[in-house]
């Protein structure tokens, strides 16, 4: 033994090492070396793949939710819809009573002013008929009148 240790100092306590001790110490160092690379890169595996399989699983998640908002979306889209057609629907049949109403209120106009006239006529022919029952009278006044003066003229006789 030369007392001399892997680091080249003397250390009468360690054994000597030879030259294909030496050599094997280096491949297994190596081969540790290797291994715990092997390691660490499985251990950076593992992590990128729980990465990648929690980022799949928010994203799976985000697809669903994003597709159960879209139906809803979809759901309130075709309510609103039937909504608009119904209200297009009702108010198409409103327009066409309002026209109805519109043409019997221009009915009822023209009736009330041909009343008013025919009414205006009556009145004048009323009017007329009470000139006329007024002359009439005025008339058989005059005729009572000289009647009676006839009368008292045949008794003077």
């Amino acid at each position: 033994m030369s007392g001399r240790s892997a680091t080249g100092g003397t250390d009468p306590r360690l054994p000597a090492r030879s030259a294909v001790a030496g050599a094997g110490y280096r491949a297994h160092v190596t081969v540790v070396i290797i291994v715990i690379a092997v390691l660490v890169i499985a251990a950076i595996g593992l992590v990128v793949y729980r990465s990648a399989s929690r980022r799949r699983i928010q994203r799976e998640r985000a697809r669903d939710r994003l597709t159960r908002e879209a139906e809803g979306h979809r759901q309130e889209h075709e309510a609103s819809a039937l909504r608009a057609r119904e209200s297009a629907g009702e108010a198409e049949q409103r327009l066409g009573r309002a026209e109805q109403h519109r043409e019997e209120a221009e009915r009822l106009q023209r009736q009330a002013r041909e009343q008013v006239r025919l009414a205006a006529e009556e009145e004048s022919a009323a009017e007329e008929l009470e000139a006329r029952g007024a002359r009439a009278r005025q008339a058989a006044q005059r005729h009572e009148e000289r009647a009676t003066d006839a009368e008292g003229r045949l008794e003077q006789l």
